[in-house]
């Protein structure tokens, strides 16, 4: 397997791991909708990823979380979590790196502004 594969796969497994925890967390402690429960997780865990990977770009320089993953939570729902993981941490916000995670971020935007009309609306 490509080392480029095994990085992606650990790092969707790393997020996967703290996205379930939370979830669980969550359902057994709460009585609020599913469809929240999943945004605040989702949020924190893409948050927490943005964290972790501007950690290991400071400390591992070969050692990531692939691109692909972090646009892979945000579109699934990150969208604060990765707006507050890239001022909170200065991540990702150089000319070269910002279009794809702005393009990420619009495209979590409006899938989340559709799934809340499709939810509460119609």
């Amino acid at each position: 397997m490509y080392k480029r594969h095994r990085y992606q796969i650990n790092g969707i497994l790393f997020g996967l791991l703290i996205l379930c925890a939370l979830i669980g967390v969550l359902l057994f402690t709460t009585t609020w909708s599913f469809y929240w429960i999943w945004m605040i997780a989702i949020n924190i865990t893409t948050f927490i990823l943005f964290g972790v990977d501007k950690g290991l770009a400071k400390s591992l320089k070969t050692l990531r979380i692939p691109e692909i993953v972090l646009h892979i939570y945000t579109i699934l729902g990150g969208v604060v979590g990765q707006a507050a993981g890239r001022l909170l941490f200065r991540h990702k916000i150089s000319r070269d790196k910002k279009r794809p995670f702005n393009i990420a971020l619009v495209l979590g935007i409006l899938l989340q502004i559709g799934l809340i009309y499709l939810l509460f609306f119609r």
